[in-house]
């Protein structure tokens, strides 16, 4: 196989990739973005703590014990265990629904969900004008982290494989993917199995240069882009598009 057949077959293969399948990639990378956003935020304004990113979350938690921070300490623990409450909170809700409606039907009510306690989260984030200095804090750090717990579970029902928040493993993905195809190994199948990852990856990127951003001049509307983001990842998940 020379290597004009192989690029000619991976762009073939993204052009003509089904229409539902990019409108699951939509809402993947909607979420994404909003789990960007949320990350930067937080960690910027509630006191370097992640509220997607338990990885690095877990990070910072062991280097505030280390240090005997018990405050930061605090934080990131909320965090930790705000995700893990939103994780079982949406496998709760989706066993509830069960098969009473069409898969994308159940995860459009499991976003809802999110939906309500990332809108909590936004409107105690407003209400406080310096949520790390606010009695507040504790309420935010649960309300976000709990949302980002309910969107990981909504993720993998959307396509299991593909993360909107944890970019360890997809890293790994995109690099051996792209060693195969340039050594031509598995060529035909590259692009189907890369492309949600890349769209994925880079919407986090985007969300957190956003945040990155705006976030001094324009926190209060910002708190808010992971709500658009899961009203979009919503649209892209309507019965028409998929």
């Amino acid at each position: 196989m020379n290597a004009s057949h192989a690029v000619n077959g991976m762009i073939h293969s993204v052009v003509n990739q089904p229409k539902a399948g990019a409108s699951a990639e939509y809402a993947l990378a909607a979420l994404s973005l909003g789990a960007g956003c949320a990350d930067v935020v937080s960690f910027l304004k509630l006191g370097y703590l992640f509220t997607s990113a338990m990885t690095g979350n877990t990070a910072l938690l062991a280097i505030a014990l280390g240090r005997g921070d018990l405050v930061a300490a605090a934080g990131s623990l909320t965090a930790l265990v705000g995700f893990g409450l939103g994780v079982a909170l949406a496998s709760v809700v989706r066993q509830h629904l069960g098969s009473s409606a069409p898969e994308p039907g159940n995860l459009r009510r499991l976003l809802i969900v999110e939906l309500v306690f990332l809108t909590g989260c936004a409107v105690l984030w407003n209400i406080s004008r310096e949520p790390l200095a606010s009695e507040r804090l504790y309420a935010i750090i649960t309300l976000a982290s709990l949302s980002m717990g309910i969107q990981a579970v909504a993720a993998y029902g959307i396509r299991p494989g593909i993360s909107t928040i944890v970019f360890t493993s997809v890293l790994i993905h995109i690099v051996i993917s792209a060693i195969e195809a340039i050594t031509f190994q598995k060529v035909q199948k590259q692009p189907n199995s890369i492309k949600p990852h890349l769209g994925t990856f880079a919407a986090y990127i985007c969300g957190g240069i956003l945040a990155a951003v705006c976030v001094s001049r324009y926190l209060t509307l910002l708190v808010w882009v992971p709500v658009v983001a899961v009203l979009a990842s919503r649209y892209f998940l309507r019965p028409e598009h998929v």
